[in-house]
């Protein structure tokens, strides 16, 4: 009887270790493939599982999957990508590298904005399942009270799940990495290597250390972003003064 009882519990525990390395976190970085840069913000969504997440600043991005389902990666003025997930992808991080959208990059080299606008209405139909969906409310929240005449209330079980909580973040960080996207857009690497010839490093450099805010992208004309570029590339490539004579470094 006690080698039955071993044998069936090694057989359950062989099955959650199976079950166990099938599933987990896939995490990397959502990369430039042009130039290597890190894409941040980029909207990181199960459709298997339906579950999303943002990669961070540095680019890197966590979320939860299992062998076999389809992972979709998507950011503002980049192509869509799709990743199948193996077991090798939950145990080695994968990198993933986004091929910007080619249409929107010759519309930024005339200085229009209709591919911008075409890209954002894209977005709003991708996630407008999300957008559109209302999310779950604590009990005795506002419009969910016996006095506002709904008998139904929600768990707050519900309301801090994982789940609802990726829900919330997303749609409050939507309308911020629009804005993003447009500074992107009108500010991008493109434009500004055309018009400074910088490339490389330096582009790179440039590019964080001058990057205008959102405002200022939409109340600037093209003459505004050229007269912009054009100071910011004087100030950077301004030789540093040399030290007095007789002056110490403190």
């Amino acid at each position: 009887m006690a080698g039955i009882f071993r044998k069936l519990l090694f057989i359950c525990g062989l099955l959650f270790h199976l079950h166990s390395t099938a599933q987990g976190y896939m995490r990397g970085r959502v990369l430039d493939r042009k130039t290597d840069q890190v894409v941040q913000s980029a909207t990181v969504r199960n459709l298997s599982k339906d579950r999303l997440n943002q990669s961070d600043q540095g680019g890197n991005y966590r979320i939860y999957a299992a062998v076999g389902d389809l992972v979709i990666f998507s950011s503002a003025g980049y192509i869509s990508d799709s990743v199948r997930v193996t077991e090798a992808s939950l145990f080695s991080p994968p990198d993933i590298y986004m091929e910007r959208n080619i249409v929107m990059l010759k519309e930024i080299n005339l200085g229009e904005w209709n591919s911008y606008q075409l890209d954002s209405i894209s977005r709003r139909q991708e996630f407008d399942d999300i957008l559109q969906k209302h999310s779950v409310n604590l009990v005795g929240g506002r419009g969910n009270r016996p006095i506002d005449g709904f008998g139904v209330t929600f768990s707050p079980i519900s309301f801090f799940s994982h789940k609802e909580r990726e829900l919330r973040k997303f749609k409050k960080n939507f309308p911020k990495q629009e804005e993003e996207a447009y500074t992107s857009y009108r500010f991008s690497s493109n434009y500004v290597e055309t018009v400074t010839g910088l490339q490389g490093d330096s582009l790179h450099l440039f590019m964080m250390r001058y990057r205008p805010t959102y405002q200022f992208c939409r109340s600037a004309g093209r003459d505004d972003m050229l007269l912009y570029v054009n100071d910011k590339y004087k100030e950077f490539t301004r030789p540093e003064k040399p030290p007095r004579k007789g002056s110490r470094n403190k």
